[in-house]
């Protein structure tokens, strides 16, 4: 777990570059929330897997790297994501109703095992989980909302991600 100085420091990274980071993000997506969640993706890149090499000593340049080939790599996949606005269709007009394999296929086991191994989490992260996943909510709002460092909100997706990964690989 990160100490507390540590989560300053990335509180204090995170503040530094994420305006800029965003607007470099968003030069390869279609939406600044796509930008910004890329933003959020880099940071815990660095949580995960700090860089062990630095430019010039510097950490921006590997910043700005790392988030344009997320962005790019979003941006891919974005190709085939559905997204949902105002003007999009509804998931039950996508999916034709209640007896489509899209229907069956959100009921299917898979999705009964996967909120089993949710239940199983300690109350903080499965709460992390609900504002990230359910709520839709930024790290930094998540951070807000329950009065954290955005650090901690960073390291508490990413570690009940981790845990749920590596359960779901034992059951599987």
């Amino acid at each position: 777990m990160l100490s507390e100085g540590d989560q300053a420091v990335v509180q204090v990274l995170y503040e530094r570059y994420q305006d800029r980071l965003v607007a470099h993000a968003v030069r390869y997506l279609p939406a600044e929330d796509l930008a910004q969640d890329v933003v959020q993706e880099t940071f815990l890149k660095l949580l995960d897997e700090p860089p062990c090499y630095l430019q010039g000593g510097l950490l921006g340049p590997w910043l700005f790297r790392v988030a344009r080939n997320l962005a790019i790599d979003r941006a891919r996949r974005g190709k085939f994501e559905v997204t949902q606005g105002d003007d999009d269709l509804s998931l039950d007009e996508v999916s034709g109703g209640e007896d489509d394999p899209l229907t069956a296929l959100m009921a299917s086991s898979d999705a009964e095992q996967l909120r089993h191994l949710c239940g199983e989490l300690p109350n903080d992260l499965q709460v992390i989980l609900h504002d990230r996943i359910v709520e839709n909510l930024s790290f930094q709002e998540i951070a807000d909302k329950e009065r954290i460092p955005l650090g901690t909100a960073l390291w508490r997706v990413h570690h009940a991600f981790e845990i749920l990964r590596r359960r779901w690989l034992a059951e599987s």
